[in-house]
């Protein structure tokens, strides 16, 4: 159980971490690469039967009949060409074309999260951010057209990033209410009823995650009231 455990622990780091950061080299990538990643079994918890990331690869790539990386990655990006060049181009990044060294023999997965920690961790005065913007039309019988907008933009700092902000904070708010009676609602929810999202809402305000709403008017001329 604690070996399932800890393996899960390091996917979700995995996944936070690629959604979350920006790779230098004018590379960006995203949570589109880690079906790949996954499908070449990177995100496996097995030994990795090598002591360099190239005998490691060179092994999966034999392993699934390929004759070489890049077949292989085209071949677990299921002939996309333009995603298998992203993921060739992140390998090649990571170092892992090269006789890298593995950091944990015992286990790919965590040889692998080791290898995303020395390249994405930010360095000095770097910092995440996270931006959230909706538009939303509603249009009334007497002709008038209301846009609502909401945005967020909120900025990590030494302390914590934006996107932990984002997901702890909700995440204790939400058991907060629950554990303190301020849902009284059973079962699976969603959060667009009012009994959870104004309370949550007001709380997020406090932990300085605050929504900028503003409201558009036009009537059916398309003049703005």
């Amino acid at each position: 159980m604690e070996r399932s455990m800890g393996s899960n622990l390091q996917l979700l780091f995995l996944e936070v971490l690629f959604a979350t950061l920006a790779f230098r080299n004018y590379y960006m990538y995203s949570l589109v690469d880690i079906p790949v990643f996954k499908t070449m079994g990177l995100l496996e918890d097995k030994p990795v039967g090598s002591i360099s990331w190239y005998d490691a690869l060179d092994k999966l790539c034999k392993a699934n009949g390929s004759l070489d990386l890049r077949s292989y990655v085209l071949s677990c990006a299921q002939n996309d060409r333009d995603l298998a060049l992203r993921a060739f181009n992140c390998l090649s990044w990571l170092g892992l074309k090269e006789h890298t060294p593995v950091s944990e023999p015992s286990s790919m997965v965590q040889s692998f999260c080791d290898i995303l920690q020395q390249h994405l961790n930010f360095e000095e005065g770097e910092r995440d951010m996270v931006l959230m913007h909706h538009d939303i039309k509603a249009m009334f019988a007497n002709g008038n057209v209301e846009t609502h907008t909401c945005s967020l933009q909120l900025f990590g700092d030494t302390n914590m990033t934006a996107m932990c902000k984002t997901v702890g904070y909700t995440a204790a708010i939400g058991t907060k209410l629950i554990l303190e009676g301020g849902i009284e609602s059973k079962g699976l929810l969603l959060p667009t009823s009012k009994e959870i999202y104004v309370p949550a809402l007001k709380l997020l305000e406090n932990e300085g995650i605050i929504f900028n709403e503003q409201v558009y008017v036009e009537n059916i001329h398309g003049e703005a009231m």
